[in-house]
C-alpha cells in the first residue's frame, strides 16, 4: 500500500508523506466512517513501526500522483487503548479546496476545515467571537471567490495565513479543545455565510490595524471597489500601533539614491483620504509614500520622518496596507457590544451577507 516516504519541515515540524499506489482509496468521505478511519491510523502506526521510520511529528498525508488525497493526525488516536482522543466534525460542508503547499503538493481539505486553519493562524484566539465569526465569513469568502475563479489557495503566501491542527495543538497548549471548540462556534453560526457585493464574492482585505481610519483601494490597488472605501476605526487609534524603524543615513542614502544628512529637508506632499503619506520630498527628489514604506518594511505608510547625525527614525502609526476589515478594529467593535454582521458591514460598505448553497 505504501512504497515510499518522506518527512519534510513544515513551519518547522516534521510532517510525514506517505506515497501510496494505485489501488489505494481514500477520500474526505472516509473522515465521517470511524471504522474506516481508525483502520488507516492503525495502517500508518504498523508501518512506521515495521519499516522503522524515525517520524517523530503528528501530520501524515498520503500522497497519489502528486495529489495529497488526505492527511490524519496521529496524535487523534490513543493507540493503547485504540480508541480515537478527537474525531474531526462529521457535519461539516462537503465542499472541498485544494490547499497547495510550499512543496507544489496540493492537499485536499473540506472548506469548512480551511476556514478554521484560517481563523485560527489569522486571528489570536483570544479574540471575542463575534470578531472571529467575521473573520470565518471572511475566509470563506476568500476561497470561494478564488474557486469560483479556478484560481490556486496557497498555504504560503501573504493573502490568508492557514494554520493546520498539529501547528495550533502545539502553540495552543494546554488550550487547544478550549480554542478548538470557541473557533467551530464561529464557523458553525456562519454557516455558509459569504459576503458579496452586486451578486459576486467581493475581494475581502484585511489588515492587522489601521490608524484610525481605513484607506480606500485606489490609493493601493490603483483601482476603485465601492466595498473597499475609507471608513473611520477609531478603535485602532493609541500606542499600541505606533512604532517605530531606525534606518542608518549610510543605507537609506543608497536606497533613495542620494545623500542622507541631518540638514536634508523632508516635507510630506501630500496624504491619502485614509491619512497615509502619498507622496514625500527628499530635498528635491519625489518618492511615493506607499513605495516608500515597503522597500524600508514599514509597517504602514502613516509615518513621519526624523533625520539625526547618523540615523534616520520612521514613526508609523497602524500596520498593514489598511483596506477592508481592521482586526483590532473589529475586536474592539465586537467588545463594544457590536456583532459580526454589524462589523462586517462597517468595514465593507455596500455590502451584504449572503447564505451560498453547500
Amino acid at each position: 500500500m505504501f512504497y515510499k516516504y518522506l518527512i519534510v519541515k513544515e513551519e518547522d515540524k516534521p510532517v510525514l508523506y506517505l506515497y501510496v499506489n494505485d489501488v489505494f482509496e481514500f477520500s474526505n468521505d472516509n473522515l465521517a466512517n470511524t471504522h474506516k478511519l481508525e483502520n488507516m491510523y492503525q495502517r500508518v502506526y504498523h508501518y512506521l513501526n515495521r519499516s522503522h521510520i524515525p517520524f517523530q511529528g503528528n501530520k501524515v498525508c498520503f500522497v497519489k500522483n502528486g495529489i495529497i488525497l488526505a492527511s490524519i493526525d496521529l496524535s487523534d488516536y490513543d493507540y493503547s487503548n485504540q480508541t480515537f482522543v478527537e474525531i474531526m466534525d462529521a457535519t461539516q460542508s462537503n465542499k472541498l479546496i485544494d490547499l497547495e503547499n510550499s512543496a507544489g503538493l496540493v492537499e485536499q481539505l473540506k472548506l469548512e476545515e480551511y476556514v478554521f486553519g484560517v481563523v485560527s493562524g489569522e486571528m489570536p484566539a483570544i479574540f471575542h467571537i463575534e470578531s472571529l465569526k467575521a473573520q470565518a465569513v471572511i475566509a470563506r469568502t476568500y476561497a470561494l471567490k478564488r474557486l469560483s475563479r479556478n484560481l490556486p489557495i496557497k498555504n504560503f503566501n501573504s493573502t490568508q495565513i492557514y494554520r493546520n491542527r498539529a501547528y495550533l495543538k502545539e502553540i495552543w497548549g494546554d488550550h487547544y479543545n478550549e480554542y478548538q471548540e470557541k473557533i467551530k462556534k464561529a464557523i458553525h453560526d456562519t454557516e455558509n455565510e459569504v459576503i458579496k457585493f452586486d451578486g459576486d464574492y467581493i475581494d475581502a482585505y484585511y489588515h492587522l490595524a489601521s490608524n484610525g481610519q481605513t484607506e480606500d483601494a485606489s490609493n493601493v490597488l490603483k483601482l476603485s471597489y465601492p466595498y473597499l472605501v475609507s471608513v473611520p476605526s477609531n478603535w485602532d487609534i493609541g500606542d499600541d500601533h505606533v512604532s517605530r524603524r531606525i534606518v542608518p543615513n549610510d543605507y537609506l542614502s543608497k536606497l533613495l539614491n542620494m545623500e542622507i544628512t541631518k540638514n536634508t529637508k523632508v516635507d510630506i506632499l501630500m496624504k491619502t483620504i485614509g491619512h497615509r503619506v502619498k507622496y514625500i520630498k527628499f530635498d528635491d527628489k519625489v518618492f511615493d509614500g506607499l513605495l516608500l514604506s515597503n522597500r524600508l518594511g514599514l509597517n504602514s505608510n502613516d509615518f513621519t520622518v526624523s533625520i539625526e547625525e547618523n540615523y534616520t527614525t520612521f514613526t508609523t502609526r497602524g500596520h498593514g496596507h489598511g483596506l477592508g476589515l481592521s482586526k483590532y478594529g473589529a475586536e474592539a467593535m465586537a467588545k463594544a457590544g457590536y456583532n459580526y454582521k454589524q462589523i462586517i458591514s462597517h468595514y465593507y460598505p455596500n455590502t451584504y451577507i449572503e447564505r451560498v448553497n453547500d
